[in-house]
């Protein structure tokens, strides 16, 4: 069985502070899209339903989520609209981020691009916050392929990823939440949507649908929270290169364990394993690990 995404893919240029003459970096990203590309360097069929432009920048993300294994017979290459793009700024204090996406192909996803063929046949469709940000018509994407898989016993999963830049409703955010199977989110976005970082707590106020919870911590680690019970996994001592990413990496891993039939616990192992090696080299999915990398990483533990 398949995990479906449905969002946005953007090309990454990656480059250093101050740095005038240094050399460009050339990366992949967009949230949806890092969770299939994850899923399917972990060896798990990945479906991606997206829009990119039909120009050089789109030929080059169709490549590489091909190359690295995700099905894109759902992605639309748009003649009208141009490929997102980001820059991913290394500072001596983190990373920034700039986005160019206003009118790009992604945003201009729509229902009518998620076909009933996509979600057929998922254990997992994946939808985040982003992909309800960007626009009015990729919100009405997702959250209407979700109630889809839904009614026919497929499990929503859903990543809040909220970022401030794009705006965005927090009451929709919640209410996607509240809606879904499995949750990924930070304690930040606790604070925000919730009040409280403390992942029970975070679990109890979700209630509606949702049956596990997973809360990230950054460099902490994360907790998961499935039928009242309460998880930790720390992190393994990493030396961070860039850290873009890090959360889909571990979505997409926690979710294929769990397709494997691992518990909440060791599922999470998975993901904070996958998410840590990610953290290793420049880029989003492009950064990311082979299935026995992860395996390798989570069994030394």
């Amino acid at each position: 069985m398949a995990i479906g995404t449905i969002g946005e893919g953007l090309f990454e240029l990656g480059l250093d502070e101050d740095d005038v003459h240094g050399p460009l970096r050339r990366g992949y990203g967009g949230d949806a899209a890092n969770t299939a590309v994850m899923a399917a360097r972990l060896g798990h069929e990945a479906r991606l339903c997206s829009r990119v432009g039909s120009d050089a920048l789109g030929r080059l993300l169709l490549a590489f989520w091909r190359e690295s294994g995700v099905d894109t017979r759902w992605v639309v290459e748009d003649t009208s609209a141009p490929t997102g793009v980001y820059v991913n700024e290394r500072a001596p204090d983190g990373h920034r981020f700039n986005y160019h996406r206003r009118g790009s192909a992604g945003s201009c996803l729509g229902p009518h691009d998620v076909p009933d063929d996509f979600v057929d046949g998922l254990a997992f469709l994946h939808t985040t916050g982003v992909t309800l940000a960007v626009s009015s018509s990729a919100a009405d994407a997702a959250r209407g392929a979700s109630r889809r898989a839904r009614e026919h016993g497929i499990a929503a999963s859903f990543a809040v990823n909220h970022r401030p830049p794009l705006g965005g409703d927090l009451a929709q955010l919640l209410e996607e939440a509240r809606a879904s199977d499995v949750v990924f989110t930070s304690d930040e976005e606790g604070v925000l949507l919730l009040e409280t970082d403390e992942p029970g707590e975070i679990a109890r106020a979700l209630g509606g649908r949702t049956r596990e919870v997973v809360v990230t911590r950054g460099s902490r680690g994360a907790v998961v929270v499935a039928e009242g019970v309460q998880e930790e996994v720390t992190a393994p001592p990493v030396e961070v290169v860039d850290a873009a990413g890090a959360g889909d990496a571990l979505a997409a891993a926690y979710l294929c364990a769990r397709l494997e039939g691992a518990e909440p616990r060791a599922a999470l192992e998975r993901g904070v394993a996958a998410a840590s090696l990610s953290c290793l080299a420049h880029g989003c999915a492009l950064s990311y690990p082979d299935a026995a990398s992860v395996v390798a990483l989570t069994a030394a533990r």
